[in-house]
């Protein structure tokens, strides 16, 4: 190598160690989802987060506060100590009813508005009406989440509740005559039916179980102010970016 080669990596390297250090000071927001996330919100390939609701909006707000990001798998019921501890900074599917220890933690402006549904077998041509009326079903429900407006039921065993992990094992236990109906968000139910080739074998009862404003929840130290993180989300929100990223997987903003 000549000298004057050597001079020119020398002076290379001079130019690029600001620039690599400027790149990885920049802080990391970590951004929790888990297999209780179903699809649109989370869509893995192999146990890589490929792409969802979560990654759209939470890779956008990132672009907008100029913020590294990464996405960490939480399961359902360490999510909380998780957000408390900082594993992860930001959870973008909750609602401060929703986690015990809402108090301690940071929340957003609402992303958007989500109602609950219920799901029965197209062949079951019973009427339903209100929630009175499924007794003595077996209700599929996902394990670790609260439904308000059926504990009353459930606690009074008007009706059975059947845990599982996601949505998917709902659907194949419904199909399977294991379960009577499923309760999830519409956005996950619709998007289910919607990919499936099944669809007309399932029927969407007229009933809304609850209707709820999602919520990005903030570890109480991340790497974003709660303020900042809401100038954001109300920056994207106004210039629809996030009602494009609904309609990207089939859905509009409510």
């Amino acid at each position: 190598m000549t000298i004057m080669v050597a001079l020119k990596r020398i002076i290379l390297l001079c130019f690029l160690f600001p620039l690599l250090a400027m790149a990885t000071s920049k802080d990391t927001l970590i951004v929790s989802y888990g297999d209780h996330n179903s699809a649109p919100y989370a869509v893995e390939q192999g146990e890589v987060l490929y792409s969802g609701i979560i990654k759209d909006i939470a890779t956008e707000i990132a672009d907008e506060l100029d913020i590294n990001i990464s996405f960490f798998k939480t399961p359902r019921k360490r999510t909380e100590r998780y957000l408390e501890n900082e594993t992860v900074h930001l959870v973008i599917i909750s609602n401060p009813a929703w986690l015990k220890n809402s108090n301690k933690l940071q929340w957003s402006e609402t992303v958007f508005v989500e109602k609950d549904i219920i799901v029965t077998r197209a062949d079951n041509t019973h009427i339903y009406q209100e929630l009175a009326d499924l007794k003595g079903m077996i209700i599929g429900t996902i394990r670790g989440f609260t439904y308000p407006n059926l504990q009353p039921y459930f606690d009074k065993e008007h009706f059975v509740r059947y845990d599982v992990s996601n949505l998917q094992v709902n659907f194949i236990r419904l199909e399977l005559n294991r379960i009577d109906a499923l309760v999830d968000a519409d956005v996950a139910i619709n998007y289910h039916l919607l990919k499936s080739e099944k669809s007309k074998a399932y029927r969407v009862l007229p009933i809304v179980v609850s209707e709820h404003n999602i919520q990005a929840a903030l570890s109480p130290n991340a790497p974003v102010s709660l303020e900042d993180f809401n100038k954001a989300l109300i920056k994207l929100k106004e210039q629809g970016v996030i009602a494009a990223i609904l309609k990207k997987y089939q859905l509009e903003e409510k």
